[in-house]
């Protein structure tokens, strides 16, 4: 009884030493941090203090065909082993709602390790438009229906389902245009080629310098680059308001060790000033939080786009 007992124990040392192991050893080379839709800023940003922390460069991927579609099936197909990362945005939520044919499910093919930051989206609008408000933008657009556009960076992103979402919620006929990438639309609309578009804030450059104007923010708060912009329920229409945001994702079997000190070291990497100060600087407001937690909140967001998308009735081919 004895002997079986001290086997017993030693096998059960050897175990959770093997269950350790990867947590201790990782990473063993480089990790490669897939970006799809949405800037790369925060994958440079927290994959060099990822790279100074762990000793082994993040090299940072942008494959942001098909609207980040190629950026998660890149991951999703990885090994679960910590060293490919997706730099998961609000985006993926919509997808897992609004299309049928994708190569992956977001909450079956993937782990969540930690969110970044939520953000809320700026409604901007072209100078030649005329209009300096919300109000009276719905005013144009009611006495101009179907003569008002606006952009977003493909269809299936938050900017599309932005503006099918102020169609709906403001009664007023306007019309999509989608664009292959944010920058493209971003393009026209300096050039007044459109008239609308739902941006994250890191183009408030355009605003401060007078080629664009914002309208209102779609979050619940107003932001502090442009604290005179109001949130859409202080604009008159509290329908329209969603946000986004950037997180961690990697494949689905991920040991929970190597999850865990990914979660632990980006959120050390949060919580140094300087961080935090280009997260603000960008629109983008710092959030904590376990894994576990973070994959309660994405569940959440799917449901609320599963109702955004019902609501506006919008089919994604």
């Amino acid at each position: 009884m004895g002997g079986g007992f001290r086997f017993l124990v030693l096998a059960l040392a050897c175990l959770l030493a093997v269950r350790a192991a990867p947590a201790q050893d990782y990473p063993t080379k480089p990790i490669f941090f897939i970006v799809g839709p949405g800037p790369d800023v925060m994958a440079r940003l927290f994959g060099q203090k990822l790279t100074e922390a762990f000793g082994q460069q993040v090299l940072v991927d942008i494959q942001a065909a098909a609207g980040g579609v190629v950026a998660a099936r890149t991951v999703a197909k990885a090994a679960p082993d910590g060293h490919t990362m997706l730099l998961s945005t609000g985006v993926y939520s919509i997808m897992e709602v609004a299309r049928r044919d994708l190569p992956f499910s977001f909450q079956r093919d993937f782990d969540p390790v930690a969110e970044i930051g939520s953000l809320s989206f700026v409604l901007m609008a072209t100078p030649s438009l005329g209009v300096t408000t919300l109000a009276e933008l719905i005013a144009l657009a009611r006495a101009r229906p179907g003569e008002i556009n606006c952009a977003s960076s493909g269809v299936g992103t938050t900017a599309h389902l932005g503006c099918e979402r102020l169609r709906q919620a403001a009664g007023i006929n306007i019309v999509h245009v989608p664009y292959k990438g944010a920058p493209a639309a971003l393009v026209d609309l300096l050039a007044g080629r459109v008239h609308l578009t739902f941006s994250v804030p890191t183009a408030l450059s355009h605003v401060k310098s007078g080629e664009l104007r914002a309208l209102a923010v779609t979050g619940d708060k107003r932001i502090p680059v442009i604290p005179d912009v109001p949130t859409v329920a202080e604009a008159g229409l509290p329908e329209l308001e969603f946000g986004s945001w950037n997180g961690v994702h990697v494949p689905a079997g991920t040991p929970k060790p190597i999850i865990d000190k990914l979660n632990a070291a980006i959120g050390k990497a949060r919580q140094q000033p300087d961080v935090q100060s280009r997260m603000l600087d960008l629109g983008l407001v710092p959030e904590g939080g376990t894994a576990v937690e973070f994959g309660d909140f994405v569940k959440r967001d799917i449901a609320r786009w599963r109702r955004i998308v019902n609501d506006t009735g919008v089919k994604i081919e």
